[in-house]
């Protein structure tokens, strides 16, 4: 949304609005890094009598307390399952911002355990860890990387298919259903 700082430009009001006009149950935000909207998009949402979905995309890096080199990470989606997760999603996201704010706000795969309960994760767009390492590293790596969320998140682990019709996306979306049946 707009609060995506440089990022996007949506209005809260017209995202609940078209949503409810193209009569859909539900609508998510997930705003990059932190959650300024989620009170204005909670209300929205519920005025409209469409269920509410608050996330963030966070920055995951190696160790979001190292400031010697510029490590903007990996983008992740999380989206919280409850009351419990949207206090997680604060949590890491002023983690990020006040001991993580390195050229962007970062976490780490350690904060990000020690806040994990009612979390759901994805494997996110071609930013994400997994698409980019199936990209730019390698398959075994990605995998490896696939098989660290599966097993620390369990069934809060989900596959994300972005279709924008690059052929990048699609060499990710084959490997990723490839993984998600491997692992169920």
């Amino acid at each position: 949304t707009q609060y995506s700082i440089l990022q996007a430009t949506c209005d809260l009001n017209a995202l609940v609005n078209r949503e409810k006009e193209e009569g859909m149950p539900a609508v998510a935000m997930t705003d990059s890094a932190n959650l300024y909207g989620a009170f204005k998009f909670v209300s929205a949402a519920r005025k409209a009598g469409i269920k509410p979905i608050v996330g963030c995309e966070f920055n995951l890096c190696k160790n979001h307390q190292d400031k010697t080199v510029k490590d903007n990470g990996f983008q992740m989606l999380a989206l919280a399952k409850s009351k419990k997760g949207y206090h997680n999603l604060a949590k890491l996201s002023s983690c990020a911002f006040v001991d993580g704010f390195y050229y962007v706000p970062r976490i780490d795969r350690e904060l990000l355990l020690q806040y994990k309960e009612d979390l759901i994760i994805s494997t996110g767009s071609l930013s994400g860890e997994v698409p980019r390492l199936i990209l730019n590293v390698g398959e075994k790596q990605a995998e490896e990387a696939f098989v660290w969320y599966h097993e620390n998140f369990g069934e809060d682990f989900y596959v994300e298919l972005v279709d924008h019709k690059l052929e990048e996306e699609k060499v990710v979306q084959e490997t990723l259903l490839r993984f998600a049946k491997k692992y169920g």
